[in-house]
């Protein structure tokens, strides 16, 4: 099938906000483009976005005008409008430690088209806090990065967003006629605010469809309050002030509710294997987990002799990678085994971005139609021609975006081929090496892999407090 080409803002807006019905809900159309009528319909679909968005955005208001941009041409021409992925944490660290979230709320509303400086955050006491006001009184979805560098990105995505997202993995896991729920494996908490854990959320409501499908390591939050602290005590470390950071009083308090956190998702992914073996043996189930984590149950499910768990036409999507250093060369074959599926599907994600960018069988991460990629000269940040094999800075425009400025340019480092690949697929492909470049706020993406760990550390850190 062959898309046919743009004519009007409706099928633009069609495009960028739901390429499910866009592409007939065809993943072979999705990736089968005329690699030149991809390029028009994603420009057309930037420039849409950009008159739309320039004026309801200060900071990309700002930006446009700063640089002299008045409209956007080529998909070269945005490449100046793209953020750097660290705006989203560019507010003063000291706002998350007082409770200032009324002050939060104004500084994100710098960067939505959401206003959020009448909202009444007076009684949040913590970031949860925070984070379930503004979920529960506006569209917005706020996702917060793993915090490993001492403070949290927050990118504001939309419900809708993760809504259509989760319909298209869907796809990649049960036929077009089938409409009944998934078993889903969620090996970590069963909700959170990070920018995985609102994954779970999605696939909950997109494809388990009923509680009773959510297979959970743990039946609670993952508190963004302890993920914010845990990073502010390696960042305090690191400069030799562990002992100076500050907590606040009601993060104090909840040091029984991570004390059982942490008994859960640590010892507890034992038990969790051994329930999944009994409760779902031969089953059809979807898992989405970072590699950390997948290994953990492989290591697990060997201890125990569980192989051939699911059904094998369950699909056990892979990404992340690994924060906890070198994993064993035969985690993924493991991991496979215990599912007793043929492979894992290696994703490429970040929480900037609404999408799973699915590894074809030559290697390569096929970047989603609604992804607008430029990628950038490692030395002076030009955008590399749209041509061949070539090596730079990953900047990304997400067309899905309709509450903020989708551009980003981020901190990945990659080798990307611009032609047809020999697995049928006409999108753009990145590379399986990739790489992150040094520097200040470069080690942040989405993760759950250190969650245990995370806690544990959090936890000595308020015992030794109180």
């Amino acid at each position: 099938m062959t898309a046919t080409p743009v004519t009007t803002t409706a099928d633009l807006r069609t495009f960028a906000e739901d390429a499910a019905t866009y592409f007939d809900r065809s993943r072979i159309a999705m990736h089968t483009m005329d690699p030149t009528e991809l390029t028009a319909l994603q420009l057309d679909a930037l420039r849409l976005r950009f008159d739309e968005l320039r004026p309801r955005i200060p900071v990309l208001d700002a930006l446009a005008t700063e640089q002299h941009i008045d409209g956007i041409d080529t998909i070269d021409d945005a490449a100046p409008l793209l953020f750097p992925h660290t705006v989203y944490k560019a507010y003063p660290t000291r706002l998350l430690v007082e409770n200032r979230f009324d002050r939060m709320n104004t500084w994100m509303s710098r960067l939505t088209t959401v206003d959020l400086t009448g909202l009444d955050v007076s009684g949040c006491t913590s970031i949860d806090d925070w984070l379930a006001t503004v979920d529960e009184r506006t569209e917005l979805r706020l996702a917060h990065s793993s915090g490993t560098t001492g403070t949290m990105s927050f990118i504001p995505h939309s419900q809708i967003q993760y809504d259509r997202l989760y319909r298209i993995v869907r796809m990649d896991v049960l036929p077009d006629d089938d409409h009944t729920g998934v078993d889903v494996v969620w090996p970590s908490f069963r909700t959170g605010r990070s920018g995985i854990a609102r994954h779970a959320t999605a696939m909950a409501e997109q494809i388990a469809l009923t509680p009773d499908r959510m297979h959970c390591l743990h039946p609670g939050l993952l508190s963004a309050d302890v993920m914010f602290l845990a990073g502010r005590l390696r960042a305090a470390a690191a400069r030799g002030e562990a002992g100076r950071v500050e907590v606040p009083p009601a993060l104090a308090l909840r040091r029984a509710e991570f004390t059982e956190a942490l008994r859960a998702t640590g010892p507890g992914m034992t038990a969790f294997v051994r329930r999944l073996a009994d409760e779902l043996a031969g089953s059809l189930v979807a898992a989405l987990s970072t590699w950390d984590v997948l290994s953990g149950m492989a290591d697990s499910a060997t201890e125990q002799g569980l192989t051939g768990v699911f059904a094998p036409d369950s699909v056990i999507f892979a990404g992340g990678g690994s924060k906890a250093g070198a994993l064993p060369d035969d985690w993924a074959e493991r991991t496979a085994r215990f599912a007793g599926v043929p492979a894992l599907r290696f994703v490429y994600a970040m929480v900037e971005v609404m999408s799973l960018n699915l590894q074809c069988g030559a290697g390569g991460y096929h970047l989603e139609p609604w992804l607008v990629l430029c990628l950038l000269d490692p030395e002076t940040g030009a955008v590399l021609p749209r041509t061949g094999t070539r090596t730079g800075r990953v900047a990304l425009y997400d067309l899905t975006a309709d509450l903020n400025w989708g551009g980003i340019v981020t901190g990945d480092l990659v080798t990307v081929d611009w032609e047809p690949c020999v697995c049928g697929r006409t999108t753009p492909r990145i590379g399986a090496a990739i790489s992150r470049f040094a520097g200040p706020g470069g080690d942040d993406k989405i993760t759950c892999a250190a969650t245990a760990e995370a806690l544990d550390e959090a936890l000595a850190f308020l015992n030794g407090e109180l």
